[in-house]
């Protein structure tokens, strides 16, 4: 079996010559490494050696909606030697809208002021026309293609809960969802019929490709973020309906969900979602990975558990010990593959990192058949 045979095998639990691996968006279709020196010698391991999980998109096509969106759309910049300041003015028919980024220098960007702040604001923005984007299937094809066995292309859709909740100051939401819910849940169905007409026009337009389609909004509505009875509002009955338009489509579907899920790993299990990710190991997960298998059974495909952050401080052996603990648990499975729960973000890549990551890849390919 090649990379990509065994990690479809994984997601379909059937049987695998051995435990499938694979790097988590560290691939030479993303520029930022490809272009990145320090990461040369990685990516010639891991193109020889490795599978490899590609995010990828399938870009939207300009329309007139899409050019009409844009225009919709006013945005100020104001910048000195301290910081960028972008003021963003959304016209609606039912009025202005406004959100303030501030991107300190050499720092992370903060939303200082956000799209909706009181009722009123979330019926004018309700009040937006709306068309479902077309889409140009030809940059994921193109990744799938160059893979060649290596690897699989993994697609984004949009959750419904996390596109109404980024509106919001977070701490605003989370209040919201406990003391007057009804509005929220107005936006949230809101979004939905909008994110469903624009998954089926990308399921019409990945039609022949063998892609994974997953979501990264969910991840939000965990704890201690949120209270796990919200994941069962907000999220379980609008991703079940999408996860079905998927699999009737032919595709399988992922949910990413960073840090805890024990509270809401059986709502992620109703979904009907095929495969979990990245299942983050103790102290940043709170499940090992035999917990895990015992409560995901033949259902729920787990994909993970290679905590990111180690590879940047742990000590020569560390990582080879990983795979080892791995092994020993995913011995005669299927049902896992094993992959880093996050992308490479560090530029330059440091020698510890490198390391790592390179002892990380050359333990998985040792590991038995």
């Amino acid at each position: 079996m090649n990379h990509k045979e065994r990690m479809f095998a994984a997601f379909r639990h059937q049987p695998v010559d051995r435990i499938p691996f694979a790097t988590y968006n560290l691939h030479p279709f993303s520029a930022a490494h490809r272009n990145d020196p320090s990461y040369a010698e990685l990516l010639d391991l891991v193109w020889d050696e490795a599978g490899m999980l590609c995010k990828t998109g399938i870009t939207r096509k300009q329309t007139p909606a899409t050019r009409a969106a844009k225009e919709r759309m006013e945005v100020i910049r104001e910048e000195n030697a301290e910081q960028e300041r972008v003021t963003r003015i959304l016209h609606t028919p039912a009025g202005d809208l406004c959100s303030v980024t501030v991107i300190p220098a050499g720092q992370p960007s903060m939303v200082v002021e956000h799209f909706i702040k009181t009722d009123e604001d979330i019926r004018t923005y309700m009040s937006l026309p709306f068309e479902p984007d077309e889409f140009d299937v030809n940059p994921a094809a193109q990744v799938d293609a160059e893979l060649e066995g290596r690897g699989v292309a993994y697609v984004n859709y949009a959750d419904p809960m996390h596109a109404a909740a980024v509106l919001f100051d977070f701490n605003d939401f989370a209040v919201r969802c406990l003391t007057d819910i009804g509005p929220v849940l107005k936006l949230i169905d809101f979004f939905f019929e909008r994110v469903q007409a624009t998954l089926q026009n990308q399921l019409r337009t990945c039609q022949e490709y063998p892609f994974l389609f997953y979501t990264g909004g969910p991840e939000i509505c965990t704890p201690p973020m949120m209270a796990p009875a919200m994941f069962a509002r907000l999220v379980t009955p609008y991703q079940k309906r999408l996860i079905r338009m998927i699999h009737d489509a032919g595709f399988l579907a992922c949910i990413h969900c960073h840090g805890r899920v024990r509270d809401v790993i059986g709502e992620v299990l109703k979904t009907d979602t095929d495969v979990l990710e990245p299942i983050e190991p103790p102290d940043q997960g709170d499940m090992t990975l035999l917990e895990l298998f015992a409560v995901a059974g033949n259902q729920l495909c787990l994909m993970g558990h290679i905590q990111d952050q180690e590879l940047h401080y742990v000590e020569p052996g560390t990582m080879t010990r990983h795979v080892e603990e791995i092994a020993r648990v995913a011995a005669g499975r299927t049902g896992y593959v094993m992959i880093p729960t996050c992308t490479p973000f560090q530029h330059p890549a440091k020698e510890t990192f490198l390391r790592n990551y390179t002892e990380w890849v050359e333990a998985a390919v040792r590991i038995p058949a």
